[in-house]
């Protein structure tokens, strides 16, 4: 029941990962399994065997909810875009009161306000620089974009789903998951796996450290990455011409998605 119980956890947790703006962090962090999970990653090197079936089991679960439903948001973003993106918009957005919180849990500061920006700036840049991204040689493009799968994976509250649509590559990164999914394991699967395994080692020491040193603060950063991932999705979304009909459909879906998050978050906190 025990091992049972941890397959169901990593698949809400995949689910949690394809559905923008419910971060399986997050998720990860409700059902108690985000602090093992990141100490595991942080020490590659002294992982136990009891360690071994956690991320087994952890890691099937994650990914058939990855695999679910991967097809069905790649189908939503090709036929009807605008309104998916404010469906999106409205999960990011519904998320935002729990990050907030967090951060809120020491008195702003010179240095909360410095680190906010700090991050802001950071995706405002890497998302306007994609041109000369895009320009990478293709392997070194799913290297990166395994890092940036693990950044988003690893960090709590930083939407991938927004990045990765700022960036033109959500396409891209959702056909990976289904070759996954089918099994065809080629060259840039592997270079992806790369990227992602490197990165989350990296990552899980520097989020160790982070949250032990000042929490607060680690988490006014993540709420600086959310604002700054939600603003680049939403410019990238009004580029095209919109009818009034899509419009309307995308407020009552964003309204959607803003309850549906909270609802989903209230839920599993209580768990």
């Amino acid at each position: 029941m025990k091992y049972l119980m941890l397959l169901c956890k990593g698949f809400i947790i995949g689910v949690a990962k394809i559905i923008p703006g419910v971060s399986g962090a997050v998720i990860a962090m409700s059902f108690g399994v985000y602090e093992r999970l990141v100490n595991i990653m942080s020490k590659p090197t002294k992982i136990r065997i009891n360690d071994v079936k956690f991320l087994i089991l952890l890691g099937i679960g994650a990914a058939l909810g990855v695999c679910m439903l991967s097809k069905s948001v790649k189908w939503c973003l090709e036929n009807v875009y605008f309104p998916t993106i404010l469906l999106f918009t409205g999960l990011i957005v519904g998320g935002l009161s729990d990050v907030l919180q967090e951060a809120k849990k020491s008195k702003f500061n010179l240095s909360k306000l410095m680190v906010f920006i700090i991050c802001f700036s950071l995706i405002y840049y890497f998302i306007n620089i994609k041109s000369k991204i895009m320009t990478l040689n293709n392997n070194l493009v799913y290297v990166l974009i395994g890092s940036i799968e693990s950044l988003t994976t690893v960090i709590p509250g930083i939407s991938g789903t927004a990045i990765f649509m700022a960036l033109g590559w959500y396409d891209k990164l959702l056909n990976l998951f289904e070759k996954i999914s089918c099994l065809q394991i080629n060259f840039n699967v592997g270079l992806f796996f790369f990227g992602f395994i490197l990165s989350t080692i990296l990552i899980s020491k520097l989020i160790t450290f982070l949250f032990n040193k000042n929490k607060a603060l680690a988490y006014t950063g993540v709420l600086a990455f959310m604002v700054a991932s939600l603003f680049m999705m939403l410019d990238e979304a009004f580029k095209n011409n919109i009818s009034v009909m899509e419009l309307f459909i995308g407020i009552i879906l964003f309204i959607i998605g803003f309850w549906t998050t909270k609802k989903f978050n209230y839920f599993f906190s209580k768990l």
